[in-house]
């Protein structure tokens, strides 16, 4: 849907400026961030679904060639849900002229289950899995919740 769609200057313009952007790491945003503050730009903009996928097709591949632009390397890994989308993959190799490496499917299915499962056991352990040096929290901490099933 998003390779038909065209491009929307003004709110490629609007994404683009969002505060998080401008900040230096440390930082890391989540799916929260995404309902709190990119679908509020998504929503001011009146225009066919595939254009507000084309732009923010665009959008995600510009932020990636910002943030790979600057590295010594010529290969990037892609992985994730977003490894399997063809345009976006296009999108960031003609913005970087990086050789994109997308792993096999089942590495890209299962990577971040695999990462979360980690997170997990060091959460079961009690040991910290949230450091500040990556999300810019002001302390390391130990995430997530843990629920048990009680028997029937």
């Amino acid at each position: 849907m998003a390779r038909q769609g065209i491009l929307h200057q003004p709110l490629l313009k609007a994404l683009n400026e969002l505060e998080y952007y401008h900040r230096q790491p440390p930082k890391s945003l989540g799916k929260e961030w995404v309902l709190s503050e990119v679908h509020p730009v998504l929503q001011r903009f009146d225009i066919p679904v595939e254009d507000k996928l084309r732009t923010f097709v665009e959008h995600i591949a510009s932020q990636v060639a910002r943030v790979v632009g600057n590295e010594d390397t010529s290969t990037l890994l892609i992985t994730g849900g977003g490894a399997f989308n063809g345009f976006l993959a296009e999108r960031i190799r003609e913005k970087t002229q990086l050789t994109l490496v997308l792993p096999d499917p089942l590495t890209i299915n299962f990577k971040e289950a695999l990462i979360f499962a980690f997170l997990g056991v060091v959460r079961w352990r009690e040991e910290i899995n949230c450091l500040k040096s990556c999300t810019g929290a002001s302390h390391d901490n130990v995430g997530g919740a843990i629920y048990q099933a009680f028997p029937e």
